[in-house]
């Protein structure tokens, strides 16, 4: 039976819902009968720019200027492994906005039902880094439509939460910031903050948040500043519109495979 130690964590800090960020979710008007993405209204300023029209995930820049290393890098075998630390990316998790503590992604219901769970069984290591991507998709991963082309946002921040099956609600919960597009995150070592099982383990995605709103806050008007958003809850960052569509890619090491590369968040 495989075992994991456990810390559970037992606490977490809501967050502030700001006034203006509700107004940033007024829907437009929304064509039904479009036949393809176009660019969100809500925010749009004539200074901004949208993602590719192209679909699939767009470019949000050349991963040499990924801060913490390439998306793609091989990893690290440090006790003999062969197999490849693992890339949730086909089929990627792709997801709407949510209110904070909302959960917009799990790999226990989000994925398809042939996607091989095993993959989360774990007896000690279980490190993840993420990566944030603009995404044309035409649904996200509950089949919910993406009406929009994804907004140029330039970074995000991503919460995750681990947890086993029989656990609800928080159990090891870290959010990784100030993750540029199309570049890995800092390195999260969870292991010793699940709960033991015996289960595969879930991941699930929450309290994502963007700067786009702030980008566009600026775009509106030499009024607008950086001053004026962060006042008004919108910079640096704010909870992605729940109009909105992105992609994040979920990489795994776990103690059967080689380990991530990249410094370490904790």
């Amino acid at each position: 039976m495989k075992k994991a130690r456990v810390i559970l964590s037992t606490s977490f800090v809501l967050l502030l819902g700001f006034a203006l960020s509700g107004c940033s979710d007024k829907t437009a008007s929304k064509g039904s009968n479009n036949s393809g993405n176009v660019t969100n209204p809500i925010g749009t300023t004539s200074g901004s720019t949208t993602g590719s029209s192209t679909s699939g995930s767009t470019s949000g820049g050349s991963s040499s200027s990924c801060p913490y290393g390439s998306p793609s890098e091989p990893g690290i075998a440090d006790a003999g492994q062969s197999l490849n630390y693992y890339r949730l990316n086909s089929p990627p998790a792709v997801m709407h906005g949510k209110n904070s503590w909302e959960i917009a992604f799990s790999t226990a219901s989000d994925l398809p039902s042939t996607f091989n769970q095993n993959i989360f069984y774990t007896d000690d290591r279980f490190s993840i880094r993420v990566i944030p991507r603009r995404t044309n998709r035409g649904t996200d991963s509950r089949g919910i439509s993406c009406d929009y082309t994804s907004s140029p946002f330039k970074k995000m921040n991503i919460g995750v939460n681990v947890r086993s099956v029989t656990t609800s609600g928080i159990g090891a919960y870290h959010q990784f910031r100030d993750v540029p597009v199309d570049c890995p995150s800092r390195v999260y070592e969870f292991e010793g903050l699940f709960p033991i099982t015996s289960d595969p383990l879930i991941i699930e995605l929450l309290n994502v948040e963007w700067d786009y709103s702030c980008i566009s806050h600026q775009a509106s008007g030499s009024q607008y500043t950086y001053e004026t958003g962060e006042a008004l809850g919108l910079c640096p960052y704010d909870r992605v519109w729940l109009t909105e569509c992105f992609e994040v890619e979920i990489q795994l090491a776990t103690d059967g495979t080689k380990d991530l590369p990249g410094p370490r968040a904790n």
